[in-house]
């Protein structure tokens, strides 16, 4: 349905269309411009600001997952989590300190001294080749004369410093008998013995050493000093008798 027009007012003033200036249009184009530009630039230092500030937060509490580095058998991925053996100096024990941090020189350790176990040595005993009775005639030798009389000695086992045995000297005036001691072994061909006269006209101790010889003899040889000081020296050769 067609609305009637209302007739024009015959004394309404006609209006005449707003003229604008050329330039006017051009400047209202330029600031319309220029604000665009500017919400864009704030936009952007917005934007920038707000990431900015979710970096230093990310920081702040430690790396993010997007921040781990690869795994380590990620093919082509070097793996630069551990440091390299040759990298990581070794371990020195400290040592301990003296004054002004000197190291203390090391006390050494004096070894505990051992006591060697004693061992008893094996007895030297009289030889078995000088066992058994021994007689002959002894010659001796003095400065104004030279005497002969029979020497009889008899010998059993002992080991040194023991007593082994007897010795009996038979000359005219008087019979001497005495005992003899082990004082020394050398070898298995001579010894030596102590003698002890206890009766008899003779002088008191003296020593006697016997040589084996060839033939089942053995060499008397008697060494002593005499009361006067003089040397006393008896020489003989003995067979074994028994």
């Amino acid at each position: 349905m067609t609305r009637p027009q209302s007739p024009p007012d015959p004394y309404a003033r006609p209006q005449r269309p707003v003229r604008q200036a050329r330039g006017d249009s051009h400047r209202s184009a330029l600031v319309v411009a220029l604000i665009g530009a500017a919400a864009t630039i704030v936009a952007a230092l917005i934007g920038l600001f707000v990431q900015l500030s979710g970096d230093v937060e990310q920081r702040a509490s430690g790396p993010s997952l997007g921040d781990a580095p690869p795994a380590p058998d990620a093919p082509g991925v070097p793996d630069t989590s551990v440091a390299p053996r040759s990298s990581v100096p070794p371990t020195t024990p400290a040592a301990s300190g003296g004054a002004d941090g000197i190291p203390a020189a090391s006390t050494p350790t004096t070894p505990t001294p051992t006591t060697p176990t004693p061992t008893t040595p094996t007895p030297v005993g009289l030889p078995e080749e000088f066992l058994g009775r021994w007689q002959g005639y002894a010659e001796e030798l003095d400065a104004t004369s030279t005497d002969h009389y029979r020497v009889t000695v008899e010998l059993d086992q002992g080991t040194l410093r023991e007593q082994v045995g007897s010795v009996q000297y038979s000359m005219e005036s008087s019979d001497c008998y005495g005992t003899v001691t082990l004082t020394a072994v050398g070898g298995t061909d001579q010894v030596t013995l102590g003698e002890s006269i206890q009766s008899g006209n003779c002088v008191p101790n003296g020593r006697i050493t016997l040589t084996l010889r060839p033939g089942d003899t053995v060499d008397f040889a008697y060494e002593s000093t005499k009361r006067d000081g003089t040397r006393q020296s008896v020489r003989a050769g003995l067979e074994r008798v028994a």
